[in-house]
């Protein structure tokens, strides 16, 4: 998405706009030390779990048997399960349009914490989730656009409909908050903001009631999926005025007229379409994290069930 840090859930390519641009704010310097410092209780005492994780000693008083309490995605050593697909008889093969976002004229998206446009990032990521979700022989998979092309969207939105695509999922990187300026190489200088990590799943009402369940139930259906293979649903704190909680699903959030965001790829398909802001691309470990295999692998795990139990739960 073009977003540029410094405004809030800064988000995608609107109807009326190529890009959002927006200003961020100066670099926030290191807090002083406050008396406050010399008074902080020191931190639990911890003990080395086998994988390497941490874990809280709560022996402290009483006693207690050490417990672990693992890390939390995105931190390194949180683990993300891969999901088992399961496709029910008869599932046969559905078509899938994914949309690499950005990559438009003009349009390259945000800046990630390690300066990467994120028209790259997305292409990166549905390549690979292409490719896994044909290995599982139920799905047929069309790209919106190739490395050096410049595909505008309502000409990504025809092709969908002309093909004959059953939903069309977006795939995007967020970018949240007040962020402040950094250098993560010598020469580069791009935003950080580490404080809201997760994903987030995007939905428009604006359609007839019959495709306004069939969006919904996309897009709850991908972050329940998800959200139990691990990855961390974003809150929404960044969203207000933005987008309304989805109280159905954690993770999720609607683009309701007149006062939302009136986003292309959301109100625009005749087909249910869904965004996916695969992460916030301002915060350190989670960018470090999509570009893991393993996170990948299970992304693509987590988004085939979740497509399969949009195809086959009954309508919400």
């Amino acid at each position: 998405m073009t977003k540029t840090a410094g405004l809030r859930g800064l988000g995608l390519l609107l109807l009326t706009s190529a890009a959002c641009v927006g200003t961020a704010p100066p670099h926030a310097p290191p807090e002083a030390a406050t008396s406050r410092d010399a008074a902080t209780p020191p931190p639990p005492a911890v003990a080395p779990s086998p994988d390497g994780a941490r874990a809280l000693d709560v022996t402290r008083e009483g006693g207690v048997p050490l417990v672990e309490v693992p890390p939390r995605w995105p931190a390194p050593g949180s683990r993300l399960m891969v999901p088992e697909v399961r496709f029910p008889a008869g599932f046969g093969k559905r078509r899938i349009y994914l949309d690499a976002g950005h990559g438009a004229e003009g349009n390259t998206g945000t800046r990630s914490v390690t300066c990467e446009d994120e028209e790259v990032f997305t292409l990166r990521a549905a390549e690979d989730l292409a490719q896994r979700l044909e290995a599982t022989g139920h799905f047929t998979v069309r790209l919106s656009r190739k490395a050096g092309a410049r595909v505008p969207y309502a000409q990504r939105l025809a092709e969908a409909e002309r093909w004959g695509a059953d939903v069309l999922v977006s795939l995007h990187s967020d970018s949240r908050g007040l962020a402040h300026t950094w250098s993560p190489a010598p020469g580069q200088e791009c935003f950080r903001q580490d404080e809201t990590p997760g994903f987030s799943v995007l939905w428009s009402e604006d359609a007839t009631p019959p495709l306004q369940t069939r969006r919904a139930l996309l897009a709850r259906a991908l972050a329940r999926s998800m959200t139990r293979a691990g990855f961390l649903g974003y809150d929404g704190m960044d969203y207000t005025g933005l987008y309304a909680v989805d109280t159905a699903q954690a993770g999720v959030f609607v683009s309701r007229e007149p006062t939302h965001r009136q986003i292309f790829v959301l109100r625009k398909p005749r087909i249910p379409s869904v965004i996916i802001e695969t992460h916030h691309a301002l915060d350190f470990e989670e960018s470090a994290r999509w570009r893991e295999a393993r996170t990948l692998e299970t992304f693509a795990a987590a988004v085939a069930q979740g497509l399969v139990e949009s195809f086959t739960v009954p309508k919400e």
